[in-house]
């Protein structure tokens, strides 16, 4: 995936980013209208899709997410980025924890994955943490592992909200 997100990246890419099949491994993805209806189960082709949506959802999310730390590293390198792995963390990291204190009651942490992304032959590592919202709502969150790209991430949103 490339660091800068173009009108042109979007337009021909966006449709095809599909999440990998290690993402939310074993997490159900149920939303509460689903779990609402017991005809539900009659439909098990729909259900897939539905949950299929919601995984792409949130990769394509994460994506953007990380995008928005790597275009602070353009000068640096041009070159496309590269997903490398995705491992489900055992135990949440200190910044994420730290972070949900600030979520409202009805927000769950689901999971917290490690992915790797190549940067020019340097592997970059982001804490990717997703969340259940009330009964439907899902997100995704995502936070730098180094201290260097921490700092671009605030500088990236800091200067977006001017």
């Amino acid at each position: 995936f490339p660091a800068f997100r173009s009108e042109k990246w979007i337009k021909a890419e966006f449709d095809k980013l599909k999440a990998p099949s290690i993402l939310l491994d074993g997490v159900s993805l149920q939303p509460a209208y689903m779990t609402a209806y017991p005809t539900v189960g009659l439909y098990p082709a729909k259900v897939k899709q539905v949950r299929e949506q919601i995984k792409t959802a949130l990769f394509r999310q994460a994506l953007f997410k990380i995008q928005n730390v790597e275009v602070t590293y353009m000068e640096e390198c041009k070159d496309a980025r590269v997903l490398q792995r995705i491992v489900q963390n055992q135990s949440s990291s200190i910044a994420g924890r730290l972070l949900d204190l600030r979520n409202p009651k009805d927000v769950e942490l689901m999971r917290e994955e490690l992915w790797t992304v190549d940067r020019c032959g340097q592997g970059a590592s982001y804490f990717v943490r997703y969340y259940k919202e009330g009964g439907d709502g899902y997100s995704a969150s995502v936070l730098p592992n180094s201290p260097r790209d921490m700092w671009n991430a605030f500088r990236f949103y800091w200067s977006s909200d001017s």
